[in-house]
């Protein structure tokens, strides 16, 4: 065997095993499972601000009444304020809610307003201390009308002079 088949037969298994490495990752991945050992259910995972680690209590039983969140997107604003916001429906009745922090230094004004599919609005004004803890805020729980609901919350300077971020409920 010349000293080019040679090279060319070890450039032939390099690539082979470089190949078939890249194949077995998800395969071992796949027979790993979940890290940790607890998988996360759809509520657990949604990046509410605020809002603190789930506990390990037990699943509630089937009659039991749950929750059910539709938020919006985590948003910062380039003045230090981040904000999310939620429509959230329980046991026949929907309201809306708002996370946020505050790192601007400034106090700040907010408005949240939950709107009823029959077209009906439901507003609270939202008072931002001056500092970087997380908030929230929230409307009044109504009694639930079937359709969805949609939630805006609107901070602004506190002389409204400023409007530095909307948040919506993604309906």
């Amino acid at each position: 065997m010349s000293r080019m088949e040679r090279a060319s037969n070890l450039r032939l298994i390099a690539l082979a095993s470089v190949v078939a490495i890249f194949a077995l990752i998800p395969l071992a991945a796949a027979i790993a499972g979940p890290p940790s050992g607890r998988e996360r259910g759809l509520l657990d995972r949604l990046p509410l601000l605020g809002t603190e680690e789930p506990s390990d209590a037990p699943a509630p039983e089937p009659d039991d009444t749950r929750q059910t969140a539709s938020c919006g997107p985590r948003l910062t604003s380039p003045d230090g304020l981040r904000a999310q916001t939620c429509t959230i429906s329980e046991d026949g009745d929907t309201w809306a809610r708002t996370y946020y922090r505050n790192a601007t230094g400034h106090e700040l004004s907010g408005v949240l307003t939950l709107m009823r599919p029959d077209g009906r609005t439901v507003q609270v004004d939202c008072p931002i201390a001056a500092h970087q803890r997380t908030g929230s805020c929230e409307t009044p729980h109504e009694r639930t009308v079937p359709d969805a609901y949609a939630a805006v919350a609107e901070i602004a300077t506190k002389d409204a002079d400023r409007l530095l971020l909307r948040a919506g409920s993604g309906h």
